[in-house]
């Protein structure tokens, strides 16, 4: 069973953390990205293929932007995999039933994967400033008590 905590870590470590990527390969993450796109539609509701490209193309703007993957491909993989369903003619969807999913937590569900995602990138910024922050002034105090080499390094003086 796939748990809240899970589902969140692998969403922003597989979708939102550093791309460009293809679709992944395991199983269980394909499942976890499929879940967290099937979860921007309504299930009551049938939708023409403008409205789902519309979805797929948010999906990807705001839960994975590190995912290389185009509208067209994702709404084959959900169809494929059961998670939409498609009128013969082709002109409508509608969420589907995989055959064979893997268990979700229903806690998974209350999930607003786009808040998720975006704190989380957010956060990855943050950190990504600060260590920026931490290199430069641990450069600079390096550059104030060693020698610049001439590849640009530093070297400390020892003292004796």
């Amino acid at each position: 069973m796939i748990t809240p905590e899970e589902f969140v870590e692998r969403l922003c470590l597989v979708a939102a953390d550093r791309g460009p990527r293809g679709f992944p390969r395991r199983r269980r993450d394909r499942q976890i990205l499929m879940k967290s796109i099937v979860m921007l539609l309504d299930s009551e509701r049938t939708y023409r293929e403008p409205e789902v490209n519309e979805v797929l193309r948010g999906w990807r703007r705001d839960v994975a932007p590190a995912i290389a993957t185009d509208h067209v491909t994702l709404r084959r993989l959900l169809v494929d995999a059961g998670h939409l369903e498609r009128t013969p003619d082709g002109s409508r969807y509608r969420v589907g039933f995989p055959p064979r999913p893997l268990a979700f937590d229903l806690e998974v569900d209350d999930i607003d994967v786009r808040a998720t995602v975006a704190a989380y990138l957010e956060g990855a910024a943050s950190r990504r400033a600060a260590s920026a922050a931490a290199r430069a002034r641990e450069g600079g105090s390096a550059a104030d008590s060693g020698e610049v080499t001439a590849a640009g390094s530093t070297r400390s003086r020892s003292r004796g």
